[in-house]
C-alpha cells in the first residue's frame, strides 16, 4: 500500500512539472519529435537540446535560408512576401503582393492573420538582406521552416533601391591580419531566464524579445571592428582558405555547418563578452547572430561583410563579391498603401493570382518533450 502511494505521488510531482508548460509545441511548419522527457536543467540547456534536436537549422543543409530577387519574381502570388522596412518606404515602392509587417509585429500577424503553411515560401524583405536575414533567422528557429530572406534586400529587385553598390569597400585591406589565431578555452554558457519551463516555451520567449530588439543596435560597421577589434570576440565566419587570406586583427575562424554547435566549439564563445561576426556579405552572419542571440549571447553582425572592407580580395578570390550588374535588377515596384498591383499581377503571373492574407489556421505541430513538454 505504502509502495502504492509513493507512486502516485511521484507520477503527481511529474504531471505538475509537465503541467506547468504548454501540452504541445506548434511550429511554424513541422518539428521532429523527440521521446525523451527532461526535468531539472537550466533554461539554457533546455534550449540548446531542443534546437539540435528539432533540426539544427544552422548546422543543416537548408542554412542560409536565402532565395534570389528573380526567384521571387517567377513565383509572385506562389511565395508570401513581407516586407519589413519602414511604411513609408513601402509605400513609395514595394514588390507587388508584399504586406509590410514591422519586425516586433511579426509573431502576432504570423499567428493571428496569415496561414503560413499555405506557402511554399515565407520570403522575408528588407533594404538590402541584412535584417531581413535575421528575423528569418528567428523564424527558421521556431518552427518557420519555409521561411527565406530575399538576398540582398530590395536593392537587388530595383536599381532605384540599391544602397548595397555604395557600401562595398577595400578601405581596410593594409589593416588584415593573416596570421591564425587558435581557438581556445572554454566558457559556460550563456544563463537565461525568462521563467519558461521547457526548450519550445523558452523558444518562444526569446523570438519576442529578439523581434522586439531594434535590429539598427546589433550592427557593427568595418570601421568601427577595426578600430575596437580588442572589445569583441570576433568570428570570421567562413572557410580556412580566405580566412587566411586575410582577417580583421584578432578574428577566429569558425567553419560554416560545423563549429557552432554543442558538439564541436560552442563553448570556446565566451557569453561574457560582445560577441561579433562576419562574413562574405552580412547576410548568413545575421543568421549566426539570431541563432547566438536566442542562446543570449550578447551577439552582433557587420552589415555588408567582407565586401564592406577587402572587397577587392573577395572578387579576386570570386568569393561572393558584389557585382551590381549581376546581383541588381529592374523589377517593378508597385507604390501605394495596398499590397497588390491587381493589372500588374494579372500581366506577370496569371496562372498563379496572390493570395490574400488568408484566415488563422493552426500551425502544424508534434508534442515536445526533449525540454521538459509532453
Amino acid at each position: 500500500m505504502k509502495k502504492s502511494k509513493y507512486f502516485i505521488i511521484l507520477g503527481l510531482i511529474v504531471l505538475s512539472v509537465f503541467s506547468s508548460c504548454k501540452q504541445s509545441y506548434h511550429p511554424g511548419k513541422n518539428i521532429d519529435v523527440v521521446s525523451e522527457p527532461t526535468m531539472d536543467v537550466s533554461e539554457i540547456d533546455a534550449l540548446l537540446r531542443f534546437i539540435e534536436n528539432s533540426g539544427d537549422y544552422i548546422n543543416s543543409t537548408a542554412f542560409p535560408a536565402l532565395v534570389t530577387a528573380s526567384d521571387v519574381y517567377e513565383n509572385l502570388g506562389k511565395y508570401y512576401v513581407i516586407d519589413i522596412r519602414p511604411h513609408e518606404e513601402y509605400v513609395e515602392g514595394h514588390i507587388s503582393g508584399a504586406v509590410n509587417v514591422r519586425s516586433n509585429e511579426l509573431i502576432k500577424f504570423l499567428e493571428d492573420v496569415v496561414a503560413p503553411t499555405v506557402y511554399e515560401k515565407l520570403v522575408v524583405v528588407c533594404h538590402n538582406g541584412q535584417e531581413s536575414a535575421y528575423v528569418a533567422g528567428v523564424m527558421r528557429l521556431t518552427g518557420y521552416s519555409n521561411a527565406y530572406s530575399m538576398s540582398f534586400g530590395m536593392s537587388a529587385w530595383n536599381k532605384s533601391l540599391d544602397n548595397w553598390s555604395s557600401k562595398i569597400s577595400s578601405d581596410f585591406i593594409n589593416q588584415l591580419e593573416t596570421k591564425t589565431n587558435p581557438i581556445e578555452g572554454q566558457h559556460p554558457y550563456p544563463a537565461l531566464a525568462t521563467g519558461a519551463n521547457c526548450g519550445a516555451e523558452i523558444l518562444d520567449a526569446r523570438a519576442w524579445t529578439l523581434l522586439n530588439t531594434p535590429f539598427q543596435k546589433l550592427k557593427i560597421s568595418a570601421e568601427r571592428a577595426f578600430k575596437e577589434h580588442n572589445d569583441f570576440y570576433i568570428i570570421a565566419y567562413m572557410p580556412k582558405d580566405i580566412y587566411e587570406v586575410g582577417h580583421i586583427p584578432g578574428a577566429y575562424n569558425y567553419i560554416p555547418q560545423q563549429d557552432i554547435k554543442k558538439s564541436t566549439l560552442m563553448n570556446t564563445i565566451p557569453s561574457d563578452k560582445k560577441v561579433l561576426v562576419y562574413d562574405f556579405t552580412g547576410q548568413t552572419s545575421a543568421f549566426i547572430a539570431a541563432y547566438l542571440r536566442m542562446l543570449g549571447y550578447n551577439a552582433f553582425t557587420m552589415p555588408m561583410g567582407a565586401n564592406s572592407f577587402m572587397y577587392n580580395i573577395l572578387k579576386q578570390n570570386n568569393r561572393n563579391a558584389f557585382v551590381s550588374s549581376e546581383k541588381v535588377n529592374d523589377f517593378p515596384l508597385t507604390e501605394g498603401e495596398n499590397p497588390t498591383d491587381k493589372s500588374f499581377e494579372k500581366e506577370i503571373n496569371p496562372s498563379k493570382s496572390a493570395k490574400s492574407a488568408s484566415p488563422k489556421i493552426s500551425r502544424s505541430g508534434k508534442k515536445e518533450v526533449s525540454g521538459g513538454c509532453s
